[in-house]
């Protein structure tokens, strides 16, 4: 029995592409989904993202929870472009004397910045469950991307989950402690003083670790070992040929729509 090609077969199939064709393939997607110009090639944007979020069995739970937060961003935009922008009148809301007109401009603006918005969240979440943090990182390297800014984020990657952890320690002690019960603006100082405790300990934290990178001879200019030691399949070669043809004509189709 070949284990070796038994353990790739039970890797899901997105994850088995190479990481530096899913990295530039869907930067390339965030970056068509937010510049398109009609709500219905970003719908179709958004519908292709998660259909592949279906179709590769990952797990919907997970994506509703990232999708929380920059779902309500976007309803914040629709809603905020409706009511400021056009001058058409498709409805009015009228409260103690105060009106609020809704246009017909806005709301096709909103709706279509609602669908950029969630078009582009969506490809990056798919690219963030189908590719390592630490692949995508070092794809940006290979396209020049400042080193700095690669190192900086690499780290914030690797300690958030620490503070993350300090934090669900720290509100544990104070549940412990009875610190959740009491007045609610006593609950408030309560998570005002874990916050700031965060913060001291997290800035703390990262002056001794540049302290050690400094003991260790990092500067600006140092080179960082190559990470990629094989070429990218021919497979997956030909797919981000495809996918990039696809982002292309979509790019080309949203040009030419009148």
């Amino acid at each position: 029995m070949n284990l070796a090609r038994f353990a790739a077969d039970s890797i899901p199939a997105p994850q088995r592409i190479d990481g530096r064709i899913k990295t530039l393939v869907l930067l390339g997607a965030v970056i068509v989904s937010a510049t398109l110009a009609h709500w219905q090639l970003a719908l179709l944007m958004w519908i292709c993202a998660l259909a592949f979020f279906l179709l590769h069995h990952f797990s919907l739970a997970a994506l509703c929870k990232r999708l929380v937060m920059p779902f309500g961003i976007a309803w914040l935009v629709f809603v905020n472009t409706i009511f400021t922008h056009g001058s058409h009148a498709l409805f009015v809301l009228r409260w103690r004397g105060l009106s609020l007109v809704a246009t017909h401009e806005g709301a096709q603006q909103g709706w279509l910045l609602f669908l950029r918005i969630m078009a582009s969240v969506s490809c990056a979440t798919l690219l963030a469950f189908s590719t390592p943090m630490s692949e995508i990182l070092e794809t940006l390297r290979l396209c020049k991307i400042p080193a700095t800014i690669i190192d900086l984020a690499d780290m914030m990657y690797r300690y958030i989950f620490i503070l993350e952890e300090t934090a669900h320690t720290m509100r544990a002690a104070q549940t412990c402690r009875l610190g959740n019960t009491g007045t609610w603006s006593h609950r408030i100082a309560d998570t005002a003083r874990i916050s700031s405790s965060i913060l001291i300990k997290a800035l703390d934290r990262s002056t001794r670790i540049y302290q050690a990178m400094l003991a260790r001879g990092y500067n600006d200019q140092t080179t960082a070992l190559p990470f990629f030691f094989h070429p990218i399949p021919v497979r997956d070669r030909w797919l981000g040929g495809i996918a990039g043809l696809a982002l292309l004509l979509l790019g080309t189709l949203n040009l030419c729509w009148r």
